[in-house]
């Protein structure tokens, strides 16, 4: 019976194209493709100002579907120029700003009646879904925090770049039109080029069996070994009605040995779309990750290090737990892991008595 399985499964694999043949025609068609150079001048270029957000659940209520999430926002803010022996040097303007929001997620009506609308917004994405899905509310919640964090940055930076993780695209659901409208109002009159770059994408723009990383990383490196950008025509995404779009597409490398494309968005009109690239990879030589801005580097860190606040933060929380009455049994059923998952699961238990 095995060999007969096995047999079944790699002609299943076949199927999904697992070390194909190079196809026939690798051609992206009618895209736009620049190469360019970096910048002689780096101290003409201007600032970067970086923000990433993450998220770790504390406790669970799985009775009453509550969640207690903690949030938190890093913003970094970098220069670029060179030293004495030609080589890039990054100095931090200056020091990291942490912010971070402690709150419920929650399918409870009477939470979510004394909560702010973004809540109730995220909470009916995820119960639209097969699942009520707690790390969708999460998710939902923590780019409302970012595109808030990015409205007050560029309401108040001017003659920089600001670079947010991510596509520059909202849910239609969660309505953050008026959001980004003042966003791009800002950046405007603000001298701010607005710039989204995405860590991992799964559209197919290029190729239909392929994802763009997937096919730019694999037939594309070797083509256009240099730096490179690549122009999405709008048209590409004149048929979604999922999501509200708020810049250009690009895709770029912006390293010679970068270990991937990034998906690029450019939140406004740029005149010359080659000098924000320039500038771009001007800010992405650190050799720790080649081709991906220092700025996002460092916020992702501030961002993720939320992970370690957790012991802290559920000490604190359990004093205050004990004043609602609940029992110690009662807090520790309520114990989950950073994605909310609940510890000591029925399967981990039932894994562990059959080992």
């Amino acid at each position: 019976m095995k060999d007969i399985d096995i047999k079944k499964l790699i002609e299943l694999l076949k199927l999904s194209k697992i070390k194909e043949e190079k196809p026939e025609s690798l051609d992206i068609g009618d895209f736009e493709i620049v190469e360019f150079e970096l910048s002689e001048t780096l101290d003409l270029i201007p600032p970067i100002i970086a923000i990433d957000g993450s998220f770790s659940f504390l406790f669970s209520f799985l009775g009453t579907e509550t969640w207690v999430v903690l949030f938190r926002i890093g913003v970094t803010e970098y220069k670029v120029s060179k030293n004495s022996k030609r080589d890039f040097h990054y100095k931090m303007l200056s020091p990291p700003k942490v912010y971070d929001h402690l709150n419920l997620i929650s399918f409870n009506p009477k939470v979510l009646a004394n909560q702010p609308s973004i809540y109730t917004k995220a909470t009916d994405i995820a119960a639209n879904l097969m699942e009520r899905v707690p790390q969708i509310v999460a998710s939902n919640v923590l780019s409302y925090l970012e595109d808030r964090t990015l409205e007050t940055i560029t309401e108040n930076c001017n003659n920089c770049i600001v670079l947010k993780d991510g596509a520059l695209l909202t849910f239609k659901a969660l309505e953050r039109d008026p959001i980004y409208k003042s966003i791009l109002v800002n950046c405007r009159m603000n001298d701010i080029s607005l710039v989204g770059i995405s860590k991992s994408t799964t559209s197919h723009i290029f190729h239909d069996i392929y994802t763009d990383d997937y096919f730019l990383n694999t037939y594309y490196n070797e083509k256009y070994p240099n730096l490179t950008y690549i122009s999405i025509p709008k048209e590409k995404f004149e048929a979604q009605t999922k999501f509200d779009i708020w810049g250009d597409v690009y895709y770029a490398k912006l390293h010679k040995e970068a270990s991937k494309w990034f998906r690029i968005d450019i939140g406004r009109d740029i005149t010359d779309p080659t000098i924000l690239f320039s500038s771009l990879a001007a800010y992405s030589m650190v050799q720790l990750m080649p081709g991906y801005p220092i700025g996002l580097l460092e916020a992702h860190k501030i961002a993720k290090s939320v992970r370690d606040l957790k012991d802290n933060y559920e000490m604190e929380l359990i004093e205050h737990f004990k004043e609602l009455g609940l029992q110690a049994e009662d807090i520790l059923d309520g114990a989950v892991d950073i994605n909310g998952r609940q510890f000591r699961s029925f399967h981990e238990i039932l894994d562990q008595l059959s080992r």
